[in-house]
């Protein structure tokens, strides 16, 4: 089995008591998103939580990597957040890794450079996140942050240094 399956099933299996607690319980049906499977297509401030950084990790861009390259999986996701608040789509999917997933309530799931920009055209999310968890093991880490009553779960790898949103996942509270 290669580790990238390897790493992916042990983040899922800690992840996935968390996704149904937070996201199908705070609503109360036991759905948290609505979504159907589309093919495949060409700083707030820490709560208390806990968040792990990796050895040497800042937290910030790395002055002395590629450009655009993120040290630390929180950076990752403010920057995402900046990015949709300024309503640049494109900026925002870019931060994906090539197989990238968004699953985003109320609109089909995207998979693909072009679907993650399209189904973030119109995602524009104001303010500051607040991260309120973030754990990073090895290459893979999950982040959760919320804006506003959106809520976000993040699964990201690292590939080549640089942390990339390998699987996304948002939906809004119900009032």
């Amino acid at each position: 089995m290669s580790m990238k399956f390897l790493s992916r099933g042990l983040l899922l299996a800690m992840t996935v008591p968390a996704l149904l607690t937070a996201g199908c319980g705070a609503t109360g049906s036991g759905q948290a998103m609505k979504g159907a499977a589309s093919p495949a297509s060409p700083t707030g401030t820490d709560t208390g939580m806990y968040e792990s950084p990796m050895p040497g990790d800042s937290g910030t861009a790395s002055p002395t990597g590629t450009a655009g390259a993120m040290t630390s999986p929180r950076a990752v996701v403010e920057q995402f957040y900046k990015a949709l608040d300024e309503g640049e789509a494109q900026k925002a999917a870019k931060m994906f890794t090539s197989d990238g997933v968004a699953a985003v309530q109320g609109k089909d799931t995207a998979e693909g450079m072009q679907a993650l920009t399209d189904v973030f055209e119109d995602a524009k999310v104001e303010g500051t996140p607040n991260i309120e968890e973030s754990e990073a093991m090895g290459k893979a880490a999950f982040v959760s942050a919320t804006v506003d009553s959106t809520r976000g779960f993040f699964l990201l790898a690292n590939e080549g240094g640089s942390w990339k949103i390998d699987r996304y996942m948002s939906n809004s509270s119900s009032d």
